[in-house]
């Protein structure tokens, strides 16, 4: 169990005595106020905020930081206020204390709109401090390292929130170490039964892999030393959660990834590093393509290494990293290894260098749709990137698959919205050329030129996905603007209204108004897509118009009496095939031309695609009460009986087969595939969780398109 002098012995070497004393006190009163609180495994609540102190300590982080960890739940949790840490402990630590809590108490929905809002205020709740998020970091990996005390669901939620949010951000810190704590506990919980795999296997062969990276390391100090160099050698394994992604990326089995074992060279300065690179390649063949020189080319978050990969001593890859002692430091701890202290003559003001990568992060903020600020988060937490050059040798860095479109808005709007072609390295490429690393990219623009929704094809960019989308939205705006006043204006005219009228254009701004469209020119938008029923607008002329269904006009149920929409009472309703909701799934309308409303689920991948003007809410009617198809995928061990296992068990739940079929992987796995009827998504559910607890299947996937079982659309290689 962690002691209070614990800690104190990580803080001694870099706080004055006059720090350590305020440490003192904030554990003090820290112990107070959560005195006979217990945490889920029973300990005493006091062991967590120390625990996070004292992974902030092992990143030394400043006093004010450091009291943050042992007061961060005080607020939350206890009877303590912000005025009562204002005023013992100051201003400032009551602003990072408030800013954890803020963070704490937000929720990650499923749905866009809500998890928008969930990202844009955990933001905004740094007050762009970043040790706040740096607290936030080392209290949920305190959490994540107990997380087995948590009930089983809550373990899931809990861990999915962490691989999908606070890991990314780590690696976007800098924070490599604690990156890689977050995502193995997280694989643990998430996928058991391949990380066991992974687990058995390194444990199998962990002594056969340290002999063999004792030996390469032996002879990798002895040609520094024949070069002599001053530089030490180390070796690392790489964590559970990277192996596993190697294996989906290259479907690999487990003992198959041959870079588990990558050994670092420290060196003492920039020139000894390039020395180094130079013994390593004298004595190994380097292998073509796999050097990285990450000094002159730095990654956004500050990392710095030479990276290169050879055939080493017994004939299989080996992968070296070179580099100084302080870009080990930033390597290891990211942006906590930047802090600066500036000392003046009334105060010391502490500083910090946030990387662009980080800063990046903020700006997404400004974001108003709510697709495309989470868009734009989860492109700026990607951790795989190409750096390309500007014609004047600018160095640009761009999410891995870029085209030059994602390139062109990189650098200005403008030209990407006038990019007619561009040059790679002198040469003419087509927009869906990838980019690589070190190319050199001149865009080519023609003044007449706008942005076309085919260009979404070839971008990947959070900003180029949203400045194309904007850039469509204003045509489609203008050009939706003028049929909707040519067909309104034919149907008033039959009833002796004049569109050109001043009296009527003043009664059609009132009705904009009245029933929440903003203005005329919206008005006339949302009329061209059925959104705005005829009736209510001549009923607003006092004309007495009346239809049969003149009670549903605000909303419309479907045939079967399942789906709810807004719109009027003539709309086609169908569900998607894109992604076959089903009765309880979170539901969204999109008006197609000529088609009705199609209904998709909210996370369907293709309305993301789409103008989302033409979004409309729709749910589910309670009265429902048909059951629906879907489609699983299930992954498991090729065994005799299996299909009977899993028959009895949707037999069990009420539910019918109606189609089953099977794929061999590998020569002792199988891909099963199963189309069932169930009554809504929490039936679905609980025969997906009844699947996953049979031994020999790894792992259920609900497939998101129709039919046939191999045509996925989506394929589950995250977490």
């Amino acid at each position: 169990m962690i002691r209070f002098n614990d800690i104190l012995e990580k803080v001694n070497p870099y706080l004055t005595n006059e720090d350590i004393a305020d440490v003192t006190k904030a554990y003090a009163y820290s112990a107070k106020v959560h005195a006979g609180q217990k945490r889920y495994s029973g300990e005493p609540y006091m062991i967590h905020p120390m625990e996070v102190t004292s992974i902030l300590a092992d990143i030394r982080l400043d006093k004010e930081s450091i009291i943050t960890g042992l007061l961060h739940d005080t607020i939350e949790d206890t009877l303590a206020t912000k005025e009562d840490i204002s005023r013992i402990f100051g201003e400032e630590v009551c602003v990072l204390v408030d800013g954890v809590t803020k963070i704490s108490k937000l929720k990650i929905s499923s749905t866009f709109e809500k998890q928008a809002e969930d990202f844009r205020k955990l933001i905004l709740a740094t007050g762009k401090d970043i040790r706040v998020i740096l607290v936030k970091l080392a209290d949920r990996l305190h959490n994540i390292r107990t997380i087995s005390h948590l009930p089983e669901e809550r373990r899931r939620i809990f861990a999915k929130e962490t691989v999908d949010l606070y890991a990314p951000l780590a690696d976007r810190l800098g924070i490599y170490w604690i990156r890689t704590e977050l995502e193995d506990k997280c694989f643990e919980v998430l996928k058991p039964n391949e990380f066991n795999e992974i687990s058995n296997t390194f444990n199998a062969k962990k002594d056969e892999w340290e002999k063999y990276s004792g030996e390469v390391k032996s002879m990798l100090q002895a040609e520094l030393d024949r070069f002599k160099l001053d530089a030490i050698v180390s070796t690392r394994f790489k964590n559970f959660y990277s192996i596993y992604r190697k294996m989906i990326k290259k479907n690999l089995e487990p003992d198959k990834v041959l870079d588990i074992k990558a050994f670092r060279i420290i060196s003492k300065d920039i020139s000894s590093c390039y020395a180094a690179l130079g013994a390593v390649h004298s004595t190994w063949k380097p292998i073509p393509g796999r050097f990285k020189d990450y000094i002159a080319l730095p990654k956004s978050n500050g990392y710095q290494s030479l990276h290169t990969t050879v055939i080493g001593p017994f004939g299989d890859k080996v992968e070296v990293q070179i580099r100084t002692e302080d870009m080990h430091e930033i390597a290891e701890y990211g942006v906590a290894a930047h802090w600066k202290y500036k000392i003046d003559s009334k105060e010391r003001k502490k500083l910090i260098d946030l990387p662009d990568s980080v800063k990046n992060i903020f700006e997404t903020q400004t974001l108003s749709d709510p697709r495309e600020f989470i868009d734009a988060i989860k492109d700026e937490l990607i951790t795989d990137f190409v750096y390309v050059f500007t014609p004047k040798g600018e160095l640009k860095e761009l999410p891995i698959d870029s085209s030059v479109i994602d390139f062109a808005y990189s650098i200005h709007t403008d030209l990407g919205n006038k990019c007619a072609g561009a040059r790679v390295n002198g040469s003419i490429v087509p927009f869906s050329y990838k980019l690589k690393s070190g190319d050199a990219i001149e865009i080519i623009t023609n003044k007449d030129r706008e942005p076309s929704k085919d260009w979404l094809k070839y971008v990947v960019s959070s900003k180029a996905k949203s400045k194309i989308r904007g850039s469509i939205k204003k045509i489609i705006s203008k050009d939706s603007e003028k049929i909707g006043r040519e067909i309104l204006g034919k149907k008033l005219g039959k009833y002796g209204l004049d569109i050109q009228s001043t009296t009527v254009i003043e009664k059609l701004k009132e009705f904009a108004i009245d029933y929440e469209y903003k203005n005329l020119e919206n008005l006339y938008i949302n009329f061209s897509l059925s959104k705005v029923n005829i009736v209510e607008i001549l009923n607003y002329f006092n004309l007495g118009i009346k239809t049969r269904n003149e009670e549903k006009v605000r909303n419309y149920l479907n045939p079967n009496n399942a789906i709810i929409v807004g719109g009027t009472n003539n709309v086609m309703v169908r569900t998607a095939n894109c992604c076959r909701p089903i009765y309880g799934d979170e539901i969204i309308g999109f008006i197609t031309l000529g088609k009705g409303i199609s209904i998709h689920r909210i996370s369907c991948k293709q309305i993301l695609q789409v103008d989302s003007t033409r979004l409309i809410e729709a749910k589910w009617d309670n009265s429902h009460n048909v059951k629906s198809s879907t489609s699983l995928r299930l992954y498991c061990n090729d065994k005799t009986g299996i299909l009977s296992e899993i028959s009895n068990l949707i037999a069990k739940h009420e539910s019918n087969i109606i189609k089953i079929n099977a794929k061999k992987t590998t020569s002792s796995k199988s891909s099963i595939y199963i189309e069932i009827l169930v009554k809504d998504a929490k039936h679905l559910y609980q025969i997906t969780k009844g699947l996953e607890s049979i031994p020999d299947v790894y792992s259920v996937e609900r497939l998101l398109a129709s039919s046939s079982e191999f045509n996925l659309f989506e394929k589950n290689s995250r977490l």
